[in-house]
């Protein structure tokens, strides 16, 4: 498949108190993405409480981004796990739905070697229908998808047809490959630098900000495309800025609060957090006001 220039969120998972989805919220997300200019939807990946939410509650998610989505992006899915044996559970319970790709990262309970992640996703991929993609997050896996990795994994996985990762060397070699085709999805997950990457051509951007920040992201990404990259600078200033006000203050139950605070309704953040501190209610509510989201 190829995918469109643009962004993909990865979307935030609204829960409600009794660990279920919250529908009619994540429905609502996933309608303003759409409507702010995705090209692609990444339902469950490490913002979107994969690792977090009951395996049952994982298949009620990805069934209703699929559908809400309705044939207009396509929906990544993560299925991550820690085995074979788990993720391919993962899989089974999905098989049915219309995904574009099952998303993995590296097993990440402990640090696998090069070996064992070639097996652990050559088993899972000849396990589905679907395509895969891998998750490249060495910071929380212990593992670093490099390029003559990929470059391995694609001649024994045929069904492998992207990557999501932050390393801007590793894609630009991908790129200049000509054995790579050019559909081959690279998608950039390096938030901080956005615009740069692409102005340089890796066009297909990924962050769990962007769900937090619908006006400034298609603001930005319109100005990108029109190589206004004075404007996409000051839109991507407005993002970072965000994040790292809520990750100074405590970034998970910020960044639900924030979701709150646009009418996304439910629990954004892992159950194991504790709830926003009051004090930092007002902190969150200027920030988004300041960076225009509000």
């Amino acid at each position: 498949m190829k995918l469109k220039p643009g962004f993909v969120p990865a979307l935030l998972t609204p829960i409600d108190a009794n660990g279920n989805l919250d529908e009619a919220s994540y429905r609502k997300q996933i309608e303003d993405m759409i409507q702010a200019g995705a090209v692609g939807l990444l339902s469950m990946g490490s913002m979107g409480q994969q690792a977090f939410i009951r395996p049952s509650t994982c298949v009620e998610v990805a069934r209703v981004a699929i559908d809400a989505a309705a044939g207009r992006v396509p929906v990544f899915v993560g299925a991550m796990d820690v085995s074979i044996c788990r993720a391919k559970e993962r899989v089974a319970a999905m098989e049915d739905l219309d995904v574009a790709a099952f998303v993995f990262t590296a097993p990440y309970y402990s640090a696998c070697k090069p070996h064992q992640v070639k097996n652990y996703l050559k088993g899972i991929a000849a396990a589905t229908k679907h395509n895969i993609m891998v998750y490249d997050l060495p910071g929380v896996t212990q593992f670093k998808f490099t390029y003559d990795f990929v470059l391995n994994l694609r001649k024994e996985i045929p069904s492998l047809i992207g990557i999501k990762s932050a390393d801007t060397q590793m894609f630009r070699k991908l790129t200049l490959n000509p054995e790579v085709p050019e559909d081959f999805i690279m998608v950039y997950s390096g938030l901080d630098t956005f615009d740069v990457a692409y102005k340089w051509g890796i066009t297909n951007c990924l962050d769990g900000m962007l769900p937090l920040t619908p006006k400034n992201t298609e603001k930005m990404f319109k100005a990108m495309e029109a190589n206004d990259y004075d404007t996409a600078a000051t839109c991507l200033n407005n993002i970072l800025y965000l994040r790292d006000t809520m990750a100074a203050h405590d970034l998970w139950p910020c960044a639900s609060e924030a979701m709150n605070m646009m009418g996304y309704t439910g629990d954004h953040a892992p159950d194991l957090n504790d709830p926003i501190k009051p004090e930092n209610v007002a902190v969150i509510r200027a920030a988004m006001e300041k960076v225009g989201e509000l």
